[in-house]
């Protein structure tokens, strides 16, 4: 079973070698982000505008045979104390699972943290959801403090689709980490998480600017 799952991160691993630019990464979680938001059975309204922070994983992976897992990599930002939005920065998403389970799919996905603990965990190295910041799957209905099948109380509602069905994910038990790489491959080399979100004048690049764009017009209250 270990040489299955090695073989499907070597997969993986092999298909981010001729991945997009980090600038082309941003326009894609931009663009997924847009859809996710904007779908018919999309985020509700009223929780994407109270947001704290988002994070966008475009097309990771799961999989499974008997062990599995998802991997993924996206984009962060967090809402600043005068409501506007940080620069973008990049995670990577991780974890396993045991148990039957057979398949292969592509997934879009986002993640609303709701409260301050859940983003200091985003802005940490590294966190587990569902451990150091509780997680559910987010309510689909618009009227969503009625809604008796999600746990309103968790710090992140997780959302994802795939092949068209739209649907809260539940991704328990994924590490969310940060990726310094492509942060200084974005930035520059001396470029930090901390720095990211903190900076007012960081990035004219294109693809920055269109995210910011975005997610302040998404979230607009």
């Amino acid at each position: 079973m270990k040489r299955i799952l090695i073989i499907f991160i070597l997969i993986f691993s092999i298909t981010n070698l001729f991945a997009d630019s980090v600038e082309e990464k941003v326009l894609e979680a931009s663009n997924t982000m847009e859809k996710l938001v904007r779908s018919q059975s999309g985020i509700p309204m009223s929780i994407i505008q109270k947001a704290q922070a988002i994070v966008v994983i475009p097309g990771s992976v799961k999989f499974g045979f008997f062990v599995g897992g998802k991997f993924g990599e996206g984009v962060a930002t967090i809402r600043k104390a005068d409501g506007s939005w940080s620069y973008p920065f990049f995670i990577k998403l991780g974890g396993g699972s045991f148990g039957f389970q057979i398949g292969l799919e592509v997934v879009d996905s986002i993640l609303v943290f709701r409260t301050k603990n859940s983003v200091d965990e985003l802005l940490s190295d590294k966190f587990t959801l569902g451990v150091e910041a509780s997680a559910s799957a987010g309510p689909m209905s618009a009227n969503v403090d009625k809604s008796s099948e999600v746990d309103m109380s968790a710090e992140i509602f997780t959302y994802s689709q795939n092949s068209g069905f739209f649907a809260g994910a539940i991704l328990n038990g994924a590490v969310i980490s940060n990726d310094n790489e492509k942060n200084r491959a974005l930035y520059g080399n001396n470029a930090n998480v901390k720095m990211i979100v903190t900076s007012k004048n960081l990035s004219d690049a294109y693809s920055v600017q269109e995210f910011l764009k975005n997610v302040n017009s998404l979230t607009k209250r």
